[in-house]
């Protein structure tokens, strides 16, 4: 389970509402609503945090919580700087 997925789960279980519940109540497409809440897919509509937020009652501290576990979820641990760097090989400097 990614972060995004972790926190909308447990905002909506607090509002007992399960996420298939959700997915009906903002009017999204439930395979759509899936997708992007299982991390399939990161094109989301505009208004897709907007609309959650609105159907959730969710205060601001919480939508800021949700749109930062999207934007910078567990799935920027998938890289590693160490691993970066050794890709591109040391560097050569040319003299004078």
């Amino acid at each position: 389970m990614n972060e995004f997925q972790l926190t909308l789960t447990n905002i909506a279980a607090r509002r007992s509402t399960s996420i298939s519940q959700l997915a009906k109540l903002v009017g999204y497409e439930p395979f759509l609503f899936e997708n992007i809440v299982a991390g399939k897919t990161r094109q989301v509509p505009v208004d897709f945090f907007i609309r959650i937020a609105d159907v959730l009652e969710l205060s601001t501290v919480e939508t800021d919580d949700l749109v930062r576990s999207w934007a910078f979820g567990i799935e920027r641990w998938n890289w590693s700087l160490n691993n970066e760097g050794s890709l591109r090989g040391p560097v050569k400097r040319r003299a004078g």
